[in-house]
């Protein structure tokens, strides 16, 4: 585990296999307070990302890296990545609970997420770091171009 982080990046190719701009790089907005809704709807906010409340309560969105232009009219490549970090500062128990948090599964990766940790998102450029507080869970899935956040209760599994 390089410097500590477990981080899986995953590349989509569209059908051109042309490059596609994302806009600048950069820090995301920075964290807002963990009492902003659940996690999925603070890293929707995060991200610039328009998420639906599900019908237990708990948030729920998936998007998609490229919209359809993107994939079907100019080709393109998207990269989204994901990773965790501990909340500093950190003991040698913090990063071995977080090695297993991000696996790869398939053609993507799977994140179950335990607060307290520090979810990093690469999403259309941007590098976001939101947190989940001790006790929040939360899954996340990337599987090609589509990432999919599913906030669970605390102390229950997300999914």
């Amino acid at each position: 585990m390089a410097h500590g982080r477990v981080m899986l990046c995953l590349l989509a190719a569209g059908l051109a296999g042309q490059a596609s701009a994302q806009g600048a790089g950069g820090q995301g907005a920075g964290a807002p307070g963990v009492g902003m809704g659940d996690f999925c709807a603070r890293l929707a906010a995060d991200s610039g990302i328009d998420e639906p409340a599900s019908p237990d309560g708990r948030t729920q969105w998936t998007v998609n890296a490229m919209n359809f232009g993107q994939r079907f009219i100019f080709g393109g490549s998207a990269a989204t990545g994901v990773g965790v970090t501990p909340v500093e500062p950190a003991t040698v128990e913090d990063y071995r609970r977080l090695e297993d948090m991000c696996l790869p599964k398939g053609k993507g990766a799977v994140c179950e997420l335990a607060g307290p940790v520090n979810f990093r998102f690469t999403w259309k450029g941007r590098k976001i770091v939101t947190p989940l507080a001790p006790g929040e869970r939360a899954t996340i899935s990337v599987a090609g171009t589509r990432t999919t956040c599913r906030s669970g209760a605390a102390g229950q599994p997300a999914s």
